[in-house]
């Protein structure tokens, strides 16, 4: 093992103190400066880049959202061929967030091989169910869904995306 010391100290001639720093630690302390001094310099010349993750677009709640205010809008006028609408009443105690996912369960359990993604599931049907109420409470002044209202709720490939989802895309209340 080497047992060179990094440094000595000594006095010269005027009983200065001098620090001695051996040759082969200045050349270590040289060829690091130069490798900090290129890795820098590629750095700034964008050798080492590296992409940052793909942008995410919107989430795909989100997507099955756009795709239903776009239907209730008169955006478009159909929702994407495979969906399926299924019209549910409310009763006492429901709510069109409640039956969307009574809906889902149900789908879920017919269809185990192509089950809707239930955290993605409750995400849209939250903002849908958000969008949908404040459409019914701008045509009905009402800001209070009651019994005997339908919910039409969307089950099906919304946005696209190869795999089912599940929207609330009206609600009405037919007694008005």
């Amino acid at each position: 093992m080497n047992t060179e010391r990094f440094t000595s100290q000594s006095n010269n001639e005027d009983d200065r103190s001098v620090i001695e720093i051996p040759k082969s630690v200045v050349k270590i302390g040289a060829v690091a400066l130069a490798a900090l001094g290129l890795a820098g310099a590629a750095n700034a010349s964008g050798l080492f880049y590296s992409p940052k993750s793909p942008e995410k677009g919107p989430s795909p709640a989100h997507q099955v959202a756009q795709v239903v205010e776009n239907y209730s809008n008169g955006v478009i006028t159909e929702l994407p061929e495979d969906t399926e609408i299924h019209t549910v009443t409310l009763e006492e105690g429901e709510n069109p967030t409640s039956a969307a996912e009574a809906a889902m369960e149900e789908y879920n359990e017919e269809n185990p091989e192509n089950k809707i993604d239930p955290n993605e599931a409750r995400s849209s049907i939250y903002e849908t169910a958000v969008y949908m109420k404040d459409l019914y409470k701008s045509k009905t002044g009402d800001s209070e869904i009651q019994p005997g209202t339908t919910v039409n709720i969307a089950i099906g490939d919304i946005n696209g995306d190869g795999k089912p989802s599940i929207a609330i895309t009206k609600i009405e209340d037919k007694s008005k």
